[in-house]
């Protein structure tokens, strides 16, 4: 019984973390994608680039929507990182449109982890995956994706969940569980304050 009332005071913090850093640190949704008008940092970078090699190839490859492919490139690398979601984006990695916000606490990658190792074997969580990559493509579409990401909560707490069952398989877990909780309360309140 205590090692399940352990259990679920850890999934509870799990799923508090996000919606609440959301409450804390308000997000600005902003509706504008990437295929706004070049600017002029963009165009001198295009120039430049374009300049530096002068080969037919180029000129036919580099065009104008390679601006757009590399806006698109870095959003989606953004999403990709973990960093983004249990490390909250170190400030100085300063990328437009990302926010630095707490998501998950940093020690539940362990149960990320666990979830990959879980799913890998087992079929039926594809669906889990294609769902996180599909939002993930989408949301790179989006100039700033500050508070949009909120939409892979479901997944990704879905799998971090899926990993801390994986983690209960093991004979000393409450031990891990109750460390990752003290350690879950920390960060809270480190947000709070």
């Amino acid at each position: 019984m205590g090692k399940k009332a352990i259990w679920l005071i850890l999934i509870a913090g799990i799923v508090i973390s996000w919606p609440l850093s959301l409450i804390v640190k308000p997000a600005h949704f902003d509706k504008a994608t990437i295929f706004y008008p070049i600017t002029e940092q963009e165009k001198w970078n295009f120039e430049k680039r374009l300049a530096l090699d002068t080969s037919r190839f180029k000129k036919v490859y580099y065009n104008k929507t390679t601006v757009i492919k590399e806006r698109y490139l870095k959003n989606f690398l953004v999403m990709l990182d973990l960093n983004n979601y249990f490390f909250g984006m170190h400030p100085r990695e300063d990328v437009s449109g990302v926010d630095y916000r707490f998501k998950y606490p940093f020690v539940t990658i362990i149960f990320l982890i666990l979830a990959i190792k879980a799913t890998v074997n087992n079929k039926k969580y594809i669906k889990v995956w294609l769902i996180f990559l599909a939002e993930i493509f989408l949301l790179s579409l989006m100039k700033q994706i500050d508070g949009w990401d909120a939409i892979l909560f479901l997944p990704l707490t879905y799998l971090l969940s899926i990993g801390s069952r994986e983690l209960n398989k093991y004979k000393f877990s409450w031990v891990i569980n109750l460390a990752v909780i003290i350690l879950m309360a920390i960060e809270i309140g480190r947000l709070l304050i």
